[in-house]
């Protein structure tokens, strides 16, 4: 692995590789800035027997430029995209026939690793049906979060710090936590 590669979180991943015949989802590494063309070349080059589908999850952000916010997409595990797979081994194998470069993050040693279920579980409930993690909006009254509108709606426990300033709250996600994943969040009013 180069230097320059990003390294996916370790704690988002199962403790076990999975059964076969279980859709998952794996984390596989390509170069940063080329997640939604590998995504593409996956879908294309792999057959439906191995991959159900590859797609370079995102996130909405605030930006703030020339003084007013604005909402952009950015990857949401830059240098990854995930692919959903029902055999592990068989995708391993094909992304290892590739012209390029594509390998399933945190296999070494002991084969395929999915997400863990729980991980795999929020993302899909929280992405819309483009794999993107849009903007939620909430408030905060007595010191408690209550989000209104968004994927975040219902999931305020897993929020674990909020910077009203960057319009971001920071969501645990992971067996035994220890990851914050950053999604988009305006909080216009505290009381």
């Amino acid at each position: 692995m180069r230097e320059t590669e990003a390294v996916f979180p370790h704690c988002l991943l199962s403790a076990h590789p999975s059964s076969d015949g279980e859709l998952r989802w794996y984390a596989v590494r390509v170069p940063a800035g080329c997640e939604d063309d590998f995504a593409e070349k996956c879908r294309k080059e792999l057959g439906a027997d191995v991959l159900e589908d590859c797609f370079a999850p995102r996130r909405e952000r605030y930006v703030r430029r020339q003084g007013a916010w604005q909402v952009e997409l950015a990857p949401l595990f830059s240098g990854h995209v995930f692919a959903a797979s029902r055999d592990a081994a068989a995708l391993a194998e094909a992304l290892g026939r590739l012209p390029f470069s594509a390998s399933i993050a945190g296999g070494e040693g002991c084969g395929p690793v999915p997400l863990a279920a729980g991980v795999q579980a929020w993302l899909a409930s929280a992405f819309d049906g483009a794999h993107v993690l849009r903007a939620s909006e909430g408030r905060i009254e007595g010191g408690v979060l209550t989000v209104e509108r968004g994927p975040l709606r219902g999931g305020e426990r897993v929020v674990r710090k909020i910077d009203r300033h960057r319009r971001t709250a920071y969501v645990e996600l992971g067996d035994g936590g220890g990851f914050l994943l950053r999604a988009a969040l305006t909080v216009p009013k505290k009381g």
